[in-house]
């Protein structure tokens, strides 16, 4: 059998591009989904290890002024933080209670501001890094420009996100009208330019296809520098204008997890959107994942998403009108019971 046949071959090596469309178009059922993600994992393992990595995540550092607002986003059924921000003291604030638990690795991320993002998210890096010397990624849109880069580069910042989300130009601007796919291809450009690590996003259900993901998946590889990679399920939201469009399948995002790792090989990992559940963490592992930074722990203002999501789930602190989850002492132990260490 074709399905297999790739399947064995992918153990020691990358599949083709037309190896890749074939795994997603045949891998249907739970019995062929069962044989893509025991490779894939395999294939986790051998190259990187058997380590799930932990990132303390900040959100929003940034407003967001993308007009319109994407069609997915809270921020257009008026919902949401992402029009007040995380203060540069509450930025300062959180790098000492993710410190306080032993984190390693610290994402800020936020909404897109078009102009003058870099003095800011330099200045918020500054601040992290004051409780102390965290590995520090920073996500908050396509405006910065390669000053910028260095800039964040000389404070020791390992890794600069561009979330393409989709690499379809049409899709693309169904879902993000008020966004720019080129303004976002070329940070991606500008990154490896500056010899950043780069982080990138795809998101699996806003109508992209099989096609579309190999090829967005190749333009990834093309990036030697890619340090981590977030594939996220479409989660519709109420009062937006794709809240009648069905969430994105767990075992459809799994799919495209394991055919990204047998793909890419060594970068890591990680998963976003209707994926952001700690039942779903075992799925994720399967599949080939090995890192997150929504199931860790997390800093956000009172009020926002997470808050709405995860407050019943596991205690919080609050400091203000900011939030601190800490959601390791149930997410590490799903780990330690699939004999995977925990890396925070």
């Amino acid at each position: 059998m074709e399905l297999n046949r790739i399947l064995e071959k992918a153990l020691g090596e990358p599949p083709t591009r037309e190896e890749t469309l074939l795994l997603l178009r045949k891998v249907q059922g739970y019995d062929k989904l069962l044989k893509l993600i025991k490779t894939a994992s395999r294939v986790r393992d051998d190259e990187i290890g058997q380590a799930f990595k932990f990132d303390g995540f900040m959100w929003p550092v940034t407003p967001c002024t993308t007009s319109p607002p994407c069609r997915y986003c809270g921020r257009s059924a008026g919902l949401w933080g992402l029009d007040n921000p995380l203060t540069l003291d509450e930025i300062e604030v959180a790098g000492r209670f993710m410190k306080e638990v032993g984190l390693k690795r610290i994402g800020l991320g936020g909404g897109t501001v078009w102009t003058g993002a870099g003095k800011y998210i330099t200045e918020a890096v500054r601040r992290v890094k004051l409780a102390a010397p965290f590995d520090v990624w920073v996500n908050i849109g396509p405006s910065l420009n390669r000053g910028d880069l260095a800039k964040l580069k000389e404070l020791g910042v390992t890794a600069v996100g561009s979330s393409i989300e989709t690499i379809n130009p049409t899709v693309f601007k169904e879902a993000k009208p008020g966004d720019s796919l080129e303004a976002r291809l070329k940070l991606a450009e500008e990154i490896m330019r500056v010899n950043l690590g780069f982080f990138s996003i795809m998101m699996v259900g806003i109508d992209s296809s099989y096609e579309d993901y190999v090829k967005h998946i190749f333009w990834l590889k093309r990036f030697k520098n890619l340090t981590l990679l977030t594939v996220s399920g479409f989660n519709p939201i109420p009062g937006t204008p794709f809240e009648n469009r069905p969430p994105a399948s767990p075992l459809e995002v799994a799919k495209v997890i394991a055919v990204a790792r047998l793909t890419l090989r060594t970068p890591d990992i990680s998963f976003g959107g209707v994926m952001i559940d700690w039942r779903l963490l075992p799925l994720m592992i399967m599949a080939g994942a090995n890192r997150t930074f929504h199931l860790g722990c997390h800093v956000h203002k009172i009020g926002s998403e997470y808050q709405q999501r995860l407050l019943k789930m596991i205690a919080v602190r609050r400091h203000g009108n900011i939030e601190f989850v800490n959601m390791l002492p149930l997410t590490v132990n799903i780990i330690k019971e699939l004999e995977m260490e925990a890396d925070i």
